[in-house]
């Protein structure tokens, strides 16, 4: 099931839930991301929107039972594409694909 599929009034609750617990689980999930960095970087030093972004997905593939990963990868992927830089697509992509994956 897709974020678009739900109910129209649930879709408030639910962002409100993606994005309040990225708030209130933010160190816990810049260390995960900051594990699977490369080359030195740092989750200070992403673009604040492939940061949000990131610990959105992320949150949402740890927390939600009803989406699916590839699910929330595919929506995280779709929002770099639309508010990120040219790169935000494959590197978000990138980042939460390891998360699957390892």
């Amino acid at each position: 099931m897709q974020l678009c599929d739900l109910a129209d009034e649930m879709v408030p609750d639910y962002l409100t839930f993606l994005v309040s617990g990225a708030v209130e689980h933010q160190a816990e999930l810049d260390k995960e991301i900051a594990a699977h960095l490369k080359n030195k970087w740092t989750v200070q030093r992403l673009s604040r929107i492939d940061r949000a972004i990131l610990r959105i997905g992320l949150f949402e593939m740890e927390n939600s039972l009803e989406v699916p990963k590839k699910v929330a990868i595919d929506e995280a992927i779709e929002i770099a594409g639309d508010f990120g830089n040219k790169d935000s697509k494959s590197f978000v992509n990138g980042i939460l694909s390891n998360f699957v994956e390892g």
